[in-house]
């Protein structure tokens, strides 16, 4: 465990340097983000002038979860998405040999070799601020049991999604890229933003055991704001969370036989 530490810390201060070194070369990302946010709220506000309320969230209930989304964003996509797409390349190109020499797990290596905390920090502090001055806090259902099962049920729901990113990309080990695949992601979460109670039941169930994408954001917002009972859904996500990590280690060790055979 403390190999492992210092190897995040090595990593942590390595992709540091290059985006310090770098810092402006991705102004894009922002604009493109804040436009994004802009959209997403202008919509909400029209939403709300023709309906009071929707799935029973009202509009600064709504407002909240979009705050969450976009911590779910800029945490599972800014800083921890990248590394399992450029894993295809490593694939194509055969550079994955010189991580497979690394003495260190390789999938915990290839899924935290850059960390870009700098630019998620760059990139979605001002639409996090906006949407944080925009919420009546004192007007939320929230307390502090509940807030403390939503983060666990937030910290799976990110392991979870991780899963589903590095499964999506694994194709590559047999198809040389896998990229078409990875791009499902960027559908999915577009749930994000959308209320738990605004699914069906049958979908609910889907969305968190088969296909747990609801887990991140749409569980663990309807936990904060007191609709879902914390302890159970906090044992269930926990438990999806271990389900995908003990598939995606089985599924990885498959990998690694084809990519030996293909490369030998």
């Amino acid at each position: 465990m403390k190999h492992k530490i210092q190897i995040i810390l090595a990593n942590i201060k390595n992709t540091f340097q290059h985006e310090t070194a770098y810092f402006t070369e991705s102004w894009s990302n922002i604009l493109s983000t804040v436009f994004y946010t802009i959209t997403l709220l202008i919509f909400i506000n029209i939403l709300y002038t023709n309906i009071d309320t929707f799935a029973g969230y009202s509009k600064n209930e709504m407002f909240f979860i979009v705050f969450i989304g976009q911590l779910t964003f800029y945490i599972g996509w800014g800083i921890f998405a990248g590394n399992i797409e450029i894993l295809s390349d490593d694939i194509y190109n055969g550079t994955l040999d010189f991580i497979l020499l690394k003495p260190v797990s390789s999938i915990f290596f290839v899924s935290l070799r850059k960390l870009p905390i700098v630019s998620a920090i760059r990139d979605g502090l001002p639409n996090i601020l906006t949407i944080v001055i925009l919420i009546n806090w004192s007007a939320l259902s929230l307390n502090t049991i509940n807030i403390i099962w939503g983060i666990i049920i937030f910290i799976m729901g990110q392991i979870i999604w991780h899963c589903i990113r590095f499964i999506l990309i694994l194709p590559s080990f047999w198809l040389g890229s896998a990229k078409q695949f990875w791009g499902v992601s960027y559908e999915l979460q577009d749930t994000h933003n959308v209320p738990f109670e605004g699914y069906v039941r049958g979908l609910r169930i889907f969305f968190s055991t088969v296909l747990p994408i609801l887990i991140v954001n749409a569980m663990s917002v309807s936990v904060m704001l007191n609709r879902s009972s914390g302890m159970i859904m906090t044992v269930w996500a926990t438990l999806v969370a271990i389900v995908f990590l003990i598939i995606i280690n089985w599924l990885w060790k498959i990998s690694l036989r084809n990519y030996t055979s293909a490369t030998s």
